[in-house]
């Protein structure tokens, strides 16, 4: 897709981010680092995003976890380790879930996280952008510059329940989302449907583009789950 960027550069452009917020502290390490926000610990791995030579899916991405020894104690570890893959070209991190990928650690030679170009082309700063892949994988993208609102909101993201792993965003049964439970989409929707003549129409097209492509859910549906909306005064 580009050039890659050599680790302790990524490392720089993350740090330069990072280090604007009060919150932030650079603990010790290049790929993976080791930091803390608000006093809790994070590993963070970044690796450059490239193309996934799929044939029929020419701008699918992926960022591909090695295998290597430090990973067995990180693994075995409390600490959160967060993996995402950098666009330098639209200069956006993709983050996967980071409770499976943690589990996945050292499990093969190399794993492959995948991502799209064109999702990786739409983020626009100031929003955490959630877009549902053909794997089923709902990965989160955003810009660097906002790097420090993603760990503002990174305990919204995802959650792991009962062993297993899901996304906060997807409520759903027989492939219809039930309610909208993700804090960044309810703000992004409060001003559009917390008023007198809500935008309804417009509503539908931002709850659409967040959740992606749905087999499951017709124009009825997300009607529905857009009404379901309500906000406390």
């Amino acid at each position: 897709m580009n050039n890659k960027i050599q680790p302790e550069t990524l490392l720089q452009l993350m740090l330069s981010m990072l280090g604007k917020s009060p919150d932030f502290e650079y603990v010790d390490g290049v790929q993976p680092f080791l930091m803390k926000f608000k006093g809790e610990q994070f590993y963070v791995y970044v690796k450059n995003l490239s193309s996934a030579y799929f044939h029929d899916r020419p701008d699918t991405t992926r960022a591909q976890l090695p295998q290597r020894d430090e990973f067995n104690n990180i693994k075995k570890s409390p600490i959160p380790f967060v993996f995402l893959g950098y666009d330098r070209l639209n200069d956006v991190l993709v983050c996967w879930n980071f409770f499976i990928v943690k589990k996945r650690l050292n499990e093969k030679k190399s794993v492959s996280f995948y991502s799209r170009k064109v999702y990786q082309e739409e983020v626009v700063g100031g929003e955490l952008l959630r877009k549902k892949l053909r794997n089923d994988d709902i990965p989160v993208l955003f810009k660097r510059k906002d790097f420090v609102l993603f760990f503002e909101n990174i305990h919204n993201i995802f959650e792991e329940t009962n062993g297993e792993t899901i996304s906060k965003e997807a409520s759903s049964n027989d492939g219809k989302i039930l309610s909208i439970t993700d804090e960044v989409l309810l703000a992004k929707l409060k001003p559009l449907l917390d008023i007198s003549t809500p935008h309804t129409l417009e509503a539908i097209k931002v709850v659409q583009e967040f959740y992606g492509e749905l087999p499951g859910m017709k124009f009825r549906d997300w009607a529905n789950l857009v009404k379901s909306v309500t906000y406390k005064d």
